[in-house]
């Protein structure tokens, strides 16, 4: 049984249950392994020692699709970056214009360095996170909240609310290029 199945399951199952009573339910080799497998996918959440809740499917894709969370990650890889595209039109206008993306698919636009490339994918696998490198072919299906990769081997920023955007003649261009500003 996947644990998506599981996950439906324990849905009608109980909200709320300890892992003895997961365990005299459902028969496994290891369930405190299938516990802590779920909750790291947030289709489960611990809520006390030996004890979890069953996340709601809307509970499950806000912690799945956590924008601001991925909007954060960026500044913890310690390299250059500079948003771009959309999210530098989102961030210029203090959220007020988003464009192209809704919580189910919601592409993050970064440039980052040439010569810095292959740590930022090391970054991103290291945290489970999905990337794509702009250019290259796409190698699987692209949804969520992912990033897009634009290696450049310079680039200008600025800092608008402590994140690094391209500069704002930049991302007006941007948006005339693409027919939003005219």
């Amino acid at each position: 049984m996947a644990y998506y199945d599981l996950w439906a399951v324990l849905w009608s199952w109980k909200r709320e249950f300890t892992v003895a009573e997961f365990r005299s339910t459902f028969p496994s080799p290891r369930p405190n392994k299938v516990l802590h497998d779920m909750a790291r996918k947030g289709l489960l959440e611990k809520v006390g020692w030996g004890k979890y809740r069953v996340n709601s499917p809307r509970r499950y894709l806000e912690v799945k699709f956590n924008v601001g969370d991925a909007y954060e990650l960026v500044k913890k890889a310690g390299m250059d970056y500079a948003f771009t595209g959309p999210d530098a039109v989102f961030i210029w206008a203090n959220g007020g214009y988003n464009v192209d993306r809704f919580f189910v698919f919601y592409p993050i636009h970064l440039k980052v360095r040439k010569d810095k490339l292959s740590r930022w994918e090391r970054f991103f696998e290291s945290r489970g996170r999905r990337f794509h490198v702009n250019g290259e072919p796409v190698s699987r299906t692209l949804f969520g909240t992912f990033y897009v990769l634009y290696p450049e081997d310079r680039f200008r920023s600025e800092e608008v609310e402590g994140f690094k955007v391209i500069p704002l003649d930049e991302t007006l261009r941007v948006l005339q290029e693409e027919h939003i500003l005219l």
